[in-house]
């Protein structure tokens, strides 16, 4: 049904599983090789999820980058990415996203640590290369388990620290091949503005909300929370009662704003917005890793914000920053709208 994958090898028959269990208990060169003509096999059948399965057991073996078998079909990374890129809509590929998170997070012995960086490593190929709306995580056991997806940065030197072979190289090749941008928050800077700039944080408010919030919340709702939050005289209100902005600036372009204000004993993080052009680059971290510095500062004892519960990317930031879910929030904001958002903290040692 479908032509051959050209990073596969070639076939010139139908493989089974009958031909895995010949191997027995072996996960050797042979099992690797194995699983990769297993691939072929069900991806040229019109099993994509199938395909993607076999190559997943090719990934689950522990061989030197030595081997001669290594040396002629690298790690499969880059084949786990041409799957997803070469899927056929008719054909069933399952939620490649939630998948590899479930088997990261519940990922046995052999091996563990390395198959479970492994996992994460194609996680995040498709997390690039599949569409959130359609294939999201599963914010249940996120919620519930307390799971932290992970950086780039800690797939990254975890493959280069477990791995036998060159996972890290192979998986950055493949994050390449499918033109998956990879963080890069250098020169970002983050600047506390005055009045004078607060038309900045306007224009950028209504060039982000529009982009991002659709999938969310009702386009009725957006241009409704646009009037009632970012109008001038709001904000200028907003600074009079003790809210601090600040721009977050990539070069000499500014990209986002942060707005934050001290509470009691905590900082509350009102607003974190960043061009979606702009997303994936570690900047969102920086921006939170500054709100946390300036709560330190004034010596308070904790980050609180909410989010709305389908804001499935800044929770995800948020987690891997340290904040815990607190209660749900359900909250009536006018002209018939509510906000159904998490609370969430993160509380901080001096």
């Amino acid at each position: 049904m479908n032509a051959t994958c050209p990073l596969l090898p070639e076939i010139d028959r139908v493989f089974t599983s009958a031909d895995v269990k010949a191997l027995g208990a072996d996960r050797g060169p042979a099992f690797y090789e194995l699983s990769l003509h297993y691939a072929q096999s069900q991806w040229c059948a019109g099993f994509p999820a199938q395909s993607m399965l076999q190559v997943n057991r090719a990934l689950a073996t522990c061989l030197s980058a030595e081997e001669p078998i290594m040396q002629q079909w690298p790690l499969p990374y880059r084949v786990m990415a041409w799957l997803m890129m070469n899927r056929r809509d008719d054909q069933f590929i399952g939620n490649p996203r939630r998948h590899f998170q479930h088997l990261a997070t519940r990922m046995v012995e052999p091996h563990k640590a390395l198959r479970t960086w492994r996992a994460w490593a194609c996680w995040y190929i498709a997390k690039g290369l599949l569409p959130e709306a359609e294939f999201p995580g599963d914010m249940k056991q996120i919620r519930e388990e307390r799971i932290i997806e992970p950086t780039f940065a800690a797939i990254s030197s975890n493959l280069r620290e477990l791995s036998p072979a060159d996972d890290e190289q192979r998986w950055l090749e493949a994050l390449t091949f499918a033109g998956i941008d990879t963080p890069n928050s250098a020169d970002v800077r983050i600047e506390i503005i005055g009045a004078a700039e607060l038309p900045i944080i306007h224009e950028l408010a209504h060039a982000i909300w529009p982009r991002v919030y659709p999938s969310i919340i009702s386009m009725a709702q957006i241009d409704y929370m646009l009037r009632q939050r970012y109008e001038l005289p709001v904000l200028r209100d907003d600074l009079a009662r003790g809210v601090v902005y600040a721009l977050i600036r990539r070069g000499d372009e500014a990209v986002g704003y942060v707005g934050i204000e001290a509470r009691s004993n905590d900082l509350f993080l009102h607003k974190l917005y960043i061009l979606p052009e702009a997303a994936g680059q570690g900047i969102g971290a920086a921006a939170l890793q500054w709100a946390v510095a300036q709560a330190l500062a004034r010596g308070l004892t904790a980050v609180r914000l909410v989010v709305n519960k389908n804001n499935v990317q800044a929770i995800r930031s948020y987690l891997r920053q340290g904040f815990e879910f607190e209660h749900d929030v359900i909250t009536e904001i006018g002209d018939g709208f509510v906000m159904d958002d998490f609370a969430m903290v993160k509380r901080l040692d001096h």
